[in-house]
């Protein structure tokens, strides 16, 4: 697991046999600046998930709520988990910057929200609205397996309390399995890691699909790119630094395209470089969150989503959850025309 990075000075003493007044090697202060850089980048990717001190509708909530969810699935609470409860506040780089009373809020917060609803069971749903991007929930599953594990035993409480959640926050089961593989093994910080910068690989395939959203509209000019940028930074899943997002969507809307391209055709080659049906399902979603949330439900008469399910080849079951997800993203946030 990624805990807090040490400081180089307590890198330095350690070197050092714990002695100020030994002196360290060249080699010895390049390897401990790798080190340093190592536990640098890695705190800094993976609390770009979340990250940071207590916000309105934070989804560090909803992570919290499904690790309770996860203790109390069994109806036995046991030290270890609520151990792996507080590890995981402590130490996670998703949850540096909240402080202890802000933490204590949000785990008082869930456990009445699991007392209302009268079991964890009953909060599955609640949880996946409050974590509307795909990369939270992927950590939400992973928390609250990992809370469920342990006790080194995954109880049919437990289990069927985490096959609720996975439906919930639209996990696949192979995915779903390999969460529970590595929350057992002590790798899920690892894990995680390697999911969050996947997903991160589909951000310009994102900035083709509504490159193409722009051309079908007659939109293709930079008041919409720049309309994107802050639609793409408002969602964890498209987030990038702001250089990097800029170049992907200057390349996406400035990409050559032969004279007369239809958008569907064009569509239906991205939708190829995309085998996983759920990274489809999840540019279906994004595709929807753009739109006016009042229109979203009456999503067979937007144009686009049209020609996106065809060449997404999206079931009408798949939209309809599709549009489920959709709402569950703020009203307010920034979208394009």
């Amino acid at each position: 697991m990624i805990t807090r990075a040490p400081s180089r000075a307590q890198l330095y003493a350690r070197a050092a046999g714990g002695d100020h007044r030994t002196v360290i090697s060249i080699a010895g202060v390049i390897a401990i600046d790798a080190v340093f850089h190592y536990y640098d980048v890695m705190e800094r990717s993976v609390k770009g998930l979340l990250g940071g001190g207590l916000k309105p509708n934070d989804p560090r909530r909803f992570l919290i709520e499904a690790m309770i969810g996860a203790m109390n699935a069994d109806g036995v609470v046991d030290p270890r988990e609520t151990q792996a409860v507080e590890r995981q506040i402590a130490n996670h780089p998703l949850f540096q910057g909240l402080g202890p009373a802000a933490a204590r809020t949000l785990i008082d917060l869930s456990n009445d929200a699991i007392r209302f609803a009268g079991n964890a069971f009953g909060r599955a749903p609640a949880i996946a609205k409050g974590l509307p991007a795909r990369i939270h929930r992927l950590a939400a599953f992973g928390m609250a397996a990992e809370v469920a594990a342990a006790d080194e035993q995954l109880v049919e409480g437990e289990l069927r309390f985490l096959e609720a959640l996975r439906i919930a926050l639209r996990i696949a089961p192979l995915e779903s399995e390999s969460l529970i593989a590595n929350a057992r093994a002590g790798h899920l910080a690892e894990y995680l890691e390697d999911r969050y910068r996947r997903v991160k690989t589909l951000v310009p395939v994102a900035c083709e699909v509504f490159a193409l959203r722009a051309l079908g509209r007659g939109m293709a000019n930079d008041e919409e790119r720049f309309r994107l940028r802050d639609f793409f930074a408002a969602i964890a899943d498209l987030a990038l630094p702001a250089d990097d997002l800029d170049g992907a969507l200057y390349q996406a809307f400035r990409k050559p395209r032969p004279p007369g391209a239809q958008v569907f055709s064009e569509l239906a080659q991205v939708a190829a470089t995309l085998p996983d049906p759920v990274d489809r399902y999840w540019m279906m979603v994004y595709t929807l969150v753009a739109e006016m949330p009042a229109t979203v439900p009456s999503w067979r008469v937007i144009p686009f989503t049209g020609v996106m399910q065809a060449a997404f080849q999206i079931t009408d079951t798949d939209m309809e959850l599709a549009v489920v997800d959709a709402l569950a993203f703020p009203a307010a946030m920034p979208r394009p025309s």
